[in-house]
């Protein structure tokens, strides 16, 4: 074909695509809304207007193309079906992801069709006296009048030829120009399912491999657990899991920045007990929470899971446990977790959501679940876990505005500008982090309590000037798994308790790696099982301070500790 034939081709291309515009004009702007609104709603929720707008561009010109194509190839009453379904197929959804963003403020994930799946009609009956109320209902009828009415005066505007035209050509050339912008800056964005029907059957198809995996792995452990003492009288016992937290830059361990006003203020009273040599035993959540919370460590010779956990040896010992949690619900790195809530007494999530999910709620939503949980109690004796986002990347998502301390311009690193402002920006989670965990505290200080706070493991973040910012199994540095370990005691706990106190002040310099943590909970809870070991017990008098740390097959203290 001649250049004079490509472009009479040219030609004919897009008059066809400006005819379909002007004839199927309402088709297309309502295509548009039903898939545009939830996820503009999403991303103007994380203050990105420009992507939300680019989006929108892409979304109406790629929806102009689509019907272009369905107007050559269809006849007209084959057109109108083909239009009918992909109209239902997108409403269909479109009412529920709008109200889990309103209730969730999430997209619909993995996380909501596996609670949507593993629901009753008792419970579903519960869940929608809990969130749907006269008002929503109001608000949903008003919505869809407004919608109707919009739609009669939409379709009695007319709008000559020549603008619709027009229109169609900014549609084209802003869709181009966003797409262009779209794949230069935020090239994973289009790695994610971006309209409502894609993410139900995603999510569904997600939801089933997570549901049928968890199973296999709820099936595997085994609850059954022998006491060999039970002399627990502690009334609550607080357990907060981090997340990401490296040691390293927080000022309660010597960072230059004012990370950790708050723990500073409280080590300067004596209500904490830091502890300065403790590492993590992998650099992965997963692979953390399968020992830290079970008796199964470096020297273990069968899976996890074989053997007991923590939760279920608090349940056995007569303690009211509680889950609440700001991570998963469900999911590939949520499925260990999840296993530790569905066998505590209580369980309760800030969202529904799957593993690879992050639409940024911060920690402190974890506050109205913890107030709940305290109004159920158990008046004799309680376990709590709260779980954290910590400084988990992004770690923009993790704090507020209000806790934007910290700059580029702060960090000391020899590296480059974008590099300092990522470190600022993790500093400023753990700023917000120091907050979180030390109100957490403060609704435990009129109580008889003791408050562990444990992160699963580190994060590098470009420390002494390397190129890492995140952490992995393979080939660690220290920053990944130098984590702190800080113990909170309330006056009533110090009063009564005065010599668990002095051991766990005493054993704050000895090196400790927390897949041996579940031995000195037992101990300060006065538990035993068979498997409980005192040289594991980092405040016992037989402590074996002697035993190598190692990391993979590393041996921590000669190969990494200098890194």
């Amino acid at each position: 074909m001649d250049n004079q034939g490509i472009k009479k081709a040219a030609l004919n291309f897009w008059e066809a695509i400006e005819q379909t515009f002007i004839e199927h004009t309402g088709f297309i702007f309502l295509l548009f809304f039903l898939n545009y609104f939830t996820m503009a709603w999403s991303l103007l929720l994380i203050r990105d207007e420009w992507l939300a707008l680019e989006y929108g561009c892409v979304l109406l010109l790629c929806i102009v193309l689509l019907t272009a194509l369905l107007r050559r190839f269809l006849r007209p009453q084959w057109l109108r079906w083909a239009q009918g379904a992909l109209l239902l197929a997108s409403f269909l959804p479109f009412p529920v992801e709008v109200f889990v963003m309103y209730t969730y403020k999430a997209l619909i994930g993995a996380g909501i069709i596996n609670s949507i799946l593993e629901t009753n009609r008792k419970e579903a009956v519960e869940f929608l006296q809990m969130y749907v109320t006269w008002r929503e209902v109001i608000a949903v009828v008003g919505g869809c009048v407004v919608l109707y009415l919009l739609w009669r005066v939409f379709r009695r505007v007319e709008i000559s030829e020549r603008r619709k035209r027009l229109l169609c050509r900014g549609v084209a050339v802003t869709g181009l120009v966003s797409l262009g912008v779209i794949c230069a800056t935020f090239a994973s964005f289009f790695a994610n399912p971006l309209l409502p029907i894609v993410r139900v059957v995603s999510a569904t198809s997600l939801a089933v491999e997570n549901a049928i995996a968890y199973h296999r792995l709820a099936d595997a452990v085994d609850a059954n657990i022998e006491l060999t003492e039970n002399e627990s009288t502690i009334k609550n016992i607080v357990f907060i899991l981090g997340e990401s937290t490296n040691r390293n830059h927080m000022h309660l361990y010597g960072y230059y920045l004012p990370t950790t006003p708050l723990l500073d203020e409280l080590q300067a009273k004596g209500e904490i007990c830091a502890y300065s040599d403790v590492i993590s035993p992998h650099s992965t959540t997963v692979e953390v929470l399968s020992e830290l919370f079970t008796f199964c460590d470096y020297e273990s010779e069968k899976p996890w899971y074989e053997y007991h956990n923590l939760i279920d040896v608090m349940n056995t010992a007569g303690y009211r446990t509680h889950w609440i949690s700001n991570q998963e619900s469900s999911g590939m790195w949520g499925n260990v977790a999840q296993l530790y809530a569905n066998h505590s007494t209580m369980h309760r999530f800030t969202r529904l959501r799957d593993s690879m999910e992050d639409s940024g709620i911060l920690d402190e939503e974890l506050f109205p679940l913890l107030d709940e949980a305290l109004t159920e109690a158990s008046p004799d004796r309680n376990f709590y876990v709260l779980h954290l986002m910590g400084g988990h990347g992004l770690y923009y998502n993790r704090y507020p505005y209000a806790f934007h301390k910290f700059n580029a311009g702060d960090i000391q690193l020899q590296i480059g500008e974008r590099f300092r402002e990522i470190v600022a920006q993790y500093d400023n989670a753990l700023y917000y982090n120091d907050y979180i965990v030390s109100e957490i505290i403060n609704r435990f200080r009129d109580k008889e309590a003791l408050v562990i706070y444990v992160p699963d493991h580190g994060e590098a973040v470009y420390d002494e000037g390397g190129s890492i910012a995140g952490h992995l199994e393979e080939n660690p540095d220290r920053h990944m798994i130098e984590i702190p370990v800080i113990f909170w005691a309330s006056r009533k706990f110090r009063d009564k308790y005065p010599e668990k106190w002095e051991a766990i002040e005493d054993a704050a310099d000895r090196p400790y790696r927390t897949d041996d943590l579940i031995h000195t909970l037992m101990e300060l809870a006065d538990i035993k099982t068979e498997e409980w070991n005192p040289a594991k017990s980092v405040i016992n008098d037989d402590f074996d301070a002697s035993r190598p740390r190692f990391f993979g097959e590393e041996n921590y203290d000669i190969q990494i500790k200098g890194k």
